[in-house]
């Protein structure tokens, strides 16, 4: 498959280009009271934190996006880092599970299905925020990796559950034929992973789309070769 912006195509599951903003948007409202807040405010943190970065992103411009008081703050995070911890936790695991590891949990043609990924993002345009903001989990390791302990684990526990989707679907594509037996998986999943988080490091910086497409098109080229040849 040769990359092209011409064919809208959808998400592998289904998502909408509103569904895989950054945070996503949840409706907490059959959850009780004192819930709803502490979502709410964590909600508000990640996208404050995604927007600004972690040390530009104010308590008090996250109590006023949620609605919420310092009192509702306090009495369920200590301080900003805490909350900054939990919501990132949250929003990163269960928003890029959605966005960008389900699509290979169970699939054994893992090239196939980040190509689709990959042309939906360029064709919906739901890489807006990623060229304005850049991307949430390379953001935040870019700015706290290095300086906190706990930020780099999380991250780096995110990226493993991706990391790993994608190996699971080389080696099922392996087995039923669909991926060339001389590849090593988990090296192949480490690199694409790479290429994505770098991919969109260089969009933010350049402010361009062209960036992103041009790397799609050498990407698209790259996976093509992971196939057996006829």
């Amino acid at each position: 498959m040769q990359f092209s912006q011409d064919h809208p195509v959808s998400h592998p599951m289904g998502l909408t280009p509103d569904e895989v903003r950054f945070p996503m948007a949840h409706d907490w409202s059959d959850r009780p009271k004192a819930e709803q807040t502490r979502l709410g405010l964590m909600a508000a943190a990640a996208a404050e934190i995604y927007e600004k970065g972690y040390h530009a992103a104010a308590l008090s411009d996250i109590l006023a996006r949620a609605g919420a008081t310092k009192g509702g703050l306090y009495h369920h995070f200590p301080d900003k880092r805490s909350l900054a911890l939990a919501s990132m936790d949250f929003f990163l695991h269960s928003d890029l599970e959605q966005m960008w590891v389900a699509p290979f949990r169970t699939t054994d043609d893992p090239m196939t299905a980040l190509q689709q990924l990959i042309t939906f993002l360029h064709t919906s345009g739901a890489l807006e925020d990623g060229l304005k903001h850049g991307c949430p989990m390379v953001n935040l390791s870019e700015e706290m990796a290095v300086k906190d302990e706990l930020f780099r684990e999380l991250i780096d526990r995110v990226n493993s559950e991706w990391r790993e989707a994608m190996t699971g679907a080389l080696r099922r594509g392996q087995e039923s034929g669909k991926v060339r037996k001389d590849i090593d998986p988990e090296a192949v999943a480490t690199f694409c992973l790479a290429v994505r988080h770098g991919v969109l490091s260089q969009a933010k910086i350049a402010g361009d789309m062209n960036v992103t497409a041009k790397c799609a098109t050498a990407f698209f080229d790259y996976l093509e070769t992971l196939r057996p040849q006829e």
